[in-house]
C-alpha cells in the first residue's frame, strides 16, 4: 500500500495530475477542506480531527486504495508531523512516498525542510511546471 504525501497548495493541480496519469484506485485525504467541512478551529477539537483522518486512512487500507495525504499549507504546516505520520503507517506497512509540485514551493521554507529530509521517503517525485 501506497502512502503520498502531497506538497501542493492548489488541489486542482494534483486532480489533473491524477487525471492526466490515469491514477485510479486512490483515497485523497484533503485536510484544508476537512478542516472547512468540519468547521474545527478550537484545539480541543483537534483530537477529534486527527482521529477522523487516521480512520479514514485505515479505511483506504481496508479497501486496498493508494492515499494521497494533501497537508493544509495555509495554517502553520510543521515538518516534524509528517515524521509523526511515518512512524504512525510504518505498522501498517505502507510505503511512505512523496510528490512534491516544486513550482509551489521553490521559495518557501517547507520545500527546505522536507529536501533536507528527504530520506525518510521511499520514493520521491519532483514535479516542475512547463
Amino acid at each position: 500500500m501506497n502512502f503520498f504525501i502531497v506538497y501542493t497548495k492548489n488541489r486542482k493541480k494534483f486532480d489533473k495530475y491524477a487525471k492526466i496519469n490515469k491514477i485510479k484506485n486512490k483515497l485523497v485525504i484533503d485536510i484544508k477542506k476537512l478542516l472547512e467541512e468540519e468547521n474545527i478551529t478550537e484545539d480541543k477539537h483537534k483530537e477529534l480531527f486527527n482521529l477522523m483522518v487516521f480512520s479514514k486512512i485505515i479505511q483506504g487500507n481496508k479497501k486496498n486504495r493508494d492515499i494521497y495525504y494533501l497537508p493544509n499549507f495555509i495554517e502553520d504546516f510543521n515538518f516534524n508531523e509528517i515524521i509523526k505520520i511515518k512512524k504512525v503507517l510504518e505498522k501498517y506497512k505502507f510505503v511512505f512516498n512523496i510528490l512534491i509540485f516544486y513550482d509551489e514551493f521553490k521559495n518557501d521554507s517547507y520545500l527546505s525542510d522536507t529536501m533536507n529530509n528527504i530520506t525518510i521517503f521511499n520514493a520521491s517525485q519532483i514535479i516542475k511546471d512547463y
